[in-house]
C-alpha cells in the first residue's frame, strides 16, 4: 500500500563565508548544493561530526570548516501529492541550481545531481579501472545474478523492439 500525504522538498545552498582560513586555502565563497525531504535532518547531519555527508569534496571541506563557517541558504522548495513528483521536480531544480552556481568546477558538489548525471569518466580512469579489475574473480553467486539481469534486459530489450 502506498503511503498518502504531502511531500515536502527543498533545494538547499551552503556557502563558505570569508575566513582567514578559507581564504588562505583558495575556498572562500565557494559552496555546496543538496537536497532534502527534511530539513531539520540534513542541518543536524550536517552539524555533526559524522563525515559522511554527501561527497568527498564536500565532506573533506567539512572536516576542514566547522559549522558556522557556513551560510545556508533555501534556494527552492514545495509540496506534492507524490513522492514520484517531488523527486524528479527537486532533482531537476538540485541540477539547475548545481549548474546555475557552478558547484562542480567552482564549488563542493561532485556531480550535477544524482549520481553521475552529466559527467564521464575519462580514457586514463576507464583505464585504470579497467586494470584494477583484471584477473578479479566473480563468486558464482554473483555471476549468476548478472546473467539472471542479463538475460531479463535482453528479453525486454527484443520485446520493444519487436
Amino acid at each position: 500500500m502506498k503511503k498518502k500525504g504531502i511531500y515536502y522538498g527543498e533545494v538547499y545552498k551552503y556557502t563558505l563565508k570569508a575566513t582567514e582560513k578559507s581564504i588562505a586555502n583558495g575556498d572562500a565563497g565557494k559552496c555546496y548544493v543538496g537536497q532534502t525531504g527534511n530539513s531539520k535532518k540534513r542541518q543536524g547531519d550536517w552539524d555533526s561530526t559524522d563525515p559522511r555527508y554527501a561527497g568527498p569534496k564536500i565532506n573533506r571541506a567539512r572536516e576542514i570548516y566547522p559549522p558556522e563557517d557556513w551560510d545556508r541558504e533555501v534556494l527552492f522548495s514545495g509540496f506534492y501529492m507524490k513522492e514520484s513528483t517531488r523527486k524528479k521536480k527537486i532533482d531537476a531544480m538540485e541540477t539547475a541550481m548545481i549548474r546555475k552556481y557552478d558547484s562542480v568546477n567552482n564549488g563542493f558538489n561532485t556531480s550535477y545531481g544524482r549520481g553521475m548525471k552529466g559527467l564521464h569518466h575519462t580514457k586514463e580512469s576507464r583505464l585504470k579501472i579497467s586494470q584494477k579489475m583484471r584477473g578479479v574473480k566473480k563468486k558464482p553467486e554473483h555471476r549468476s545474478a548478472i546473467s539472471k539481469s542479463m538475460k531479463k534486459y535482453w528479453k525486454q530489450r527484443l520485446k520493444k523492439a519487436a
